[in-house]
């Protein structure tokens, strides 16, 4: 395996992993901020409780991705710096609002207007910047960014607004909500609170119906407007499709049943296989249809030492990320003194 290859695959597990760790943490502020019925504000406080030990461990990931891809690729990272800088910069816009607001909030009285302004602001930036970076995702497999030598050839606007991009978008912030929901009615069940655990039972199914049919809809979409996508999708692609769907049937049916522990593991497992059918699909591509991996990648000697830096890295970053999860996010009593009467996993 060539070092441009094995850097690629760590640069999207890194991806993945801030879809499903980072991306929850987004459908959470969506899911705070549409609170409502007698428990809205025990959804709000299990929301901050599963939310505030990790989050900024989350973006650890989208930092990794970031560098590597500055390092590795640097061809890449120009291109989508010029030819996606809007909506990157409404996504970086959106995680340090989003920040500012989560620690501002905490610090309130519950019924002040201080704290409803900020969980109003956490809940918008928690929605705009999946929107933005699902667009940006669309984007790069759509084909409307084009590269010719030196020159880089995208609409400010019209590169990351397709129909692709567009569905993308509504895909990443159902993925997120979707996610949330499936790994709260889990944080629920630990605080001992079935209500609660109905409560995101119903926003968990809701949103994975609608990640579901939005995927679809990605499908028919990709077939009119990205057909590398979609031929890539037909062959390479083809075995994370059905895993996706698959592990997405799995989880609707575990959440439905109640048994919470299975949906989670099943709804992490659908969106790891959506983004790995992505990459799959347009292989050797990095940027459709012009730039492929090859082409991109940095000389060999710088290569092999962001390789050796991130063999070392891991084995100082795995372990202290699996402490950290261990120590905070251990079932533990969250909101409320466990309801009695047994409550179901």
């Amino acid at each position: 395996m060539s070092y441009e290859v094995a850097i690629l695959g760590a640069l999207w597990v890194g991806l993945t992993l801030y879809a499903l760790l980072g991306g929850a943490d987004f459908g959470g502020g969506v899911w705070s901020v549409v609170a409502s019925g007698t428990t809205a504000e025990r959804q709000r406080h299990l929301v901050a409780e599963a939310i505030a030990p990790v989050w900024e461990a989350n973006h650890v990931w989208l930092i990794f991705v970031v560098t590597g891809l500055f390092a590795a690729f640097p061809r890449t990272f120009e291109v989508l710096s010029v030819a996606l800088y809007l909506p990157f910069s409404i996504a970086l816009a959106g995680i340090v609002l989003r920040g500012a607001a989560f620690a501002f909030r905490s610090y309130a009285d519950p019924r002040s207007g201080w704290q409803r302004t900020w969980t109003n602001i956490f809940g918008a930036a928690s929605l705009i910047t999946p929107l933005a970076l699902g667009a940006a995702a669309g984007a790069i497999a759509a084909g409307g960014i084009h590269v010719h030598g030196d020159a880089i050839e995208a609409g400010i606007v019209s590169s990351w607004t397709s129909w692709l991009s567009a569905t993308t978008a509504l895909l990443a912030l159902a993925v997120c909500s979707y996610l949330a929901a499936s790994y709260l009615t889990v944080e629920a069940v630990a605080a001992g609170d079935p209500q609660l655990a109905e409560a995101f039972r119903v926003r968990a199914l809701a949103s994975g119906v609608a990640a579901g049919m939005i995927a679809l809809a990605g499908l028919l979409v990709a077939r009119a407007d990205a057909s590398i996508l979609w031929h890539g999708m037909l062959h390479r692609g083809l075995p994370f499709v059905i895993l996706s769907g698959i592990a997405g049937v799995v989880s609707l049916v575990a959440t439905a049943a109640r048994r919470y522990q299975l949906a989670r593991v099943a709804s992490a497992t659908a969106v790891a296989a959506v983004l790995g059918g992505w990459g799959a699909a347009q292989w050797p591509l990095m940027i459709v249809p012009d730039l492929a991996v090859a082409n991109a990648a940095a000389p060999h000697a710088t290569l092999r030492a962001v390789f050796i830096g991130l063999v070392a890295g891991g084995a100082l970053l795995a372990p202290s990320l699996a402490l950290l999860f261990r120590v905070f996010k251990s079932h533990r009593e969250i909101g409320r003194p466990p309801a009695a009467g047994p409550v179901s996993e």
